[in-house]
């Protein structure tokens, strides 16, 4: 069962493996809230739990209610673990190291009202866009610069999450928004068969999960065989992520040259 209080979800009834490891007992993770806190909260706890399991420590996850809250908690080393885009974790890779990232690409797409009035890209111009948050590199950054070089002027209002996006392009409140393909293959098919695809960007490495540099090296092995493990555990709710399996990463994978797109704001 989980419990959302003041943006931190306590996953209860959790016992792991007794003697695994005499501390930390507990580690929090700081998963980007491109989803709204209680959708975070629903989708993550099954995986979480299964995690917590499989390594013997429990796994408690806090949230935040913007995806730009989140990043100034990351900032200051708020998590003992973290989900998070690849720009961020490159700001912040001197408090954290990637261990592990889920299969597949990153890439920013724009989505618009499957019977609304824009057909194509140029249409877009002199409109209102919604994007989850100003800094988030694929949904809202490399949205923004695509515009910019066709020469399209736009306005832009920030809405806090990728799933906030979604939901207002489907009601009508916003003739286009950014997002990411992960997140728009996992809504609900209410919310999706009421959206279309208009633009997909380019490709680049997806979001690691990172733990902070302090943790011994021994854990985050024990997390990361456990993390790759986890599909064939609970293979519905790693789908229900948008994810199709998870490997190990390491810090090099993210800073050579090209890893991640548009590294720049």
């Amino acid at each position: 069962m989980a419990r959302l209080i003041g943006g931190t979800v306590l996953l209860a009834g959790m016992v792991g493996a007794p003697g695994a490891f005499a501390a930390p007992r507990v580690l929090t993770i700081g998963i980007v809230p491109q989803m709204s806190p209680w959708t975070l909260a629903r989708r993550w706890t099954p995986v979480l739990e299964a995690w917590s399991a499989a390594v013997g420590v429990h796994i408690v996850l806090r949230t935040a209610p913007t995806i730009r809250r989140f990043e100034r908690r990351v900032a200051h080393g708020d998590y003992d673990l973290v989900y998070l885009n690849p720009a961020d974790y490159l700001r912040y890779r001197g408090r954290y190291r990637a261990f592990a990232r889920g299969r597949g690409w990153l890439q920013g797409i724009l989505v618009v009202r499957r019977k609304g009035p824009v057909r194509g890209i140029s249409e877009l111009a002199h409109r209102l866009i919604a994007f989850p948050a100003r800094h988030a590199i694929a949904a809202s950054v490399e949205p923004r610069r695509f515009l910019r070089a066709r020469g399209i002027p736009f306005q832009t209002r920030y809405l806090g999450s990728h799933d906030a996006v979604y939901r207002a392009v489907a009601a009508g409140l916003f003739v286009a928004g950014g997002g990411v393909r992960q997140t728009y293959d996992s809504l609900p098919a209410r919310v999706r068969r009421h959206l279309r695809l208009l633009w997909a960007g380019p490709k680049g490495l997806p979001h690691p999960f990172a733990a902070r540099r302090t943790l011994p090296a021994s854990l985050v092995r024990r997390l990361t065989v456990a993390l790759v493990r986890l599909p064939r555990v609970v293979p519905g709710a790693v789908r229900r992520l948008g994810f199709t399996g998870f490997e190990a990463t390491r810090d090099r994978d993210y800073t050579r040259p090209g890893a991640v797109v548009l590294m720049s704001r």
